[in-house]
């Protein structure tokens, strides 16, 4: 069921017609006043289907140079169709090249983009080597939108899928992270760049840490002293969305965030409301460790407070007061496809913030049976990641929009 076919001998898109060019031109085909001729030389038919959708079909005794397709597959490829036509961009249909035909083809000058409409069920390996063929073949950015969806990734800016769903009037829907949206206007997204791959939540604005803050007892002088951690890091991003960074207490870090002002001045303001001075946090050595290491020391004799006696205090569920506090401008590493809010995009961190984050989350050491027996590790999920950010990451409006569906 093609939309794309040869009318007189020019090449037509039957959905850019209007609803009257169609009638006449299928009034004129069946007088015989207009010949349709299908990309395989075969005559062809100008119809309607039940969705409203315009195609071109192979008149009886041939149907060579089509695939089977549905009638809800041929809707998103003709709203798809229109959508491109309205961004400015041209738009070919059923583009066939070297090993693959492309449900649709966007064209602006020197870029190439592709949109596939995935209505039956592909396993993710043949997503990737058809994309892989794609990019063999110079088109610059290809996205699906797949019908289903619940098994595919959903952040990949390797492979652009969205989730698809065609209703019975014909209404076509995108399914955007966990946000639906017209598919439309999901196609204009990507293609004017309001729709683009983020690696992080960012949106220039100050966050929430939730500080808690319990007693511990010093293993020397035996007098009680606050500590606390934060445990919860809220970000927003420009696109609206909001996601938790969770911490349990690490040990030996080198960087710590109950460091940043605003939490150091919680954890000891709650110390004190606790009953009991505030903890120190200094750069100390220790033999357990083996390494420098940023961490609490005891107000009343200077003994360093073991983190691994600080990870199991608040382990433990002792009485603790909790207080939320803004911390300065902050990313989360979340990768997602970000759909731009009334402030634009997520905000892309620069290196000296990615360097941050890295800093914040970096190896931690775990102390093994026997105590002196040390291994590294990489920063688990559960690490905080708080770092300020700068300005717009923005992409030089000449580079191809494979950039912009998140491609290097």
């Amino acid at each position: 069921m093609p939309l794309s076919g040869l009318v007189d001998g020019e090449p037509v898109v039957s959905c850019l017609l209007t609803e009257e060019e169609w009638s006449q031109l299928r009034g004129d085909v069946r007088a015989k006043r207009r010949t349709v001729t299908m990309r395989c030389g075969w005559k062809g038919q100008a119809k309607t289907s039940k969705l409203g959708t315009q195609y071109f079909a192979h008149s009886p005794g041939g149907d060579g140079c089509s695939a089977g397709e549905t009638e809800q597959h041929l809707r998103a490829k003709a709203i798809i169709v229109e959508a491109i036509t309205r961004a400015g961009w041209t738009a070919q249909t059923e583009v066939p090249g070297e090993g693959w035909v492309a449900d649709v083809m966007a064209t602006l000058g020197d870029v190439y983009v592709v949109f596939e409409v995935q209505w039956s069920r592909q396993d993710l390996a043949v997503y990737r080597h058809r994309q892989q063929r794609y990019r063999d073949a110079g088109i610059d950015a290809i996205a699906w939108f797949a019908r289903h969806y619940d098994d595919l990734p959903r952040a990949d800016k390797e492979l652009p899928v969205f989730g698809l769903d065609v209703d019975d009037a014909g209404e076509a829907t995108a399914m955007v992270g966990v946000k639906t949206l017209p598919l439309a206007e999901a196609v204009d997204r990507l293609l004017t760049r309001r729709l683009q791959h983020r690696d992080h939540l960012a949106n220039g604005q100050p966050a929430n840490a939730f500080v808690v803050a319990a007693v511990i007892a010093c293993y020397r002088c035996h007098k009680g002293f606050g500590v606390w951690t934060a445990r919860q890091t809220t970000v927003e991003g420009n696109c609206g969305g909001r996601d938790f960074r969770y911490r349990s207490t690490g040990v030996f870090a080198e960087h710590r965030p109950e460091t940043i002002p605003s939490i150091r001045e919680a954890g000891e303001q709650l110390s004190r409301d606790l009953g009991v001075q505030p903890g120190r946090i200094f750069r100390r050595h220790t033999e357990t460790a083996g390494t420098h290491y940023m961490a609490f020391t005891c107000p009343h004799c200077n003994a360093t407070c073991g983190d691994v006696f600080v990870e199991a205090l608040f382990k433990g569920r002792p009485r603790v007061l909790s207080r939320s506090v803004s911390i300065p401008l902050t990313a989360l590493a979340r990768p997602h496809w970000c759909l731009a809010g009334d402030d634009g995009l997520c905000l892309v961190p620069p290196e000296s913030v990615l360097a941050e984050l890295a800093r914040l989350s970096g190896p931690k050491i775990d102390p093994l049976p026997g105590g002196k027996r040390l291994k590294r590790r990489g920063a688990s999920e559960a690490a905080v990641t708080i770092s300020p950010v700068g300005t717009h990451g923005g992409i030089p409006a000449h580079e191809v929009v494979a950039r912009m569906f998140g491609r290097h």
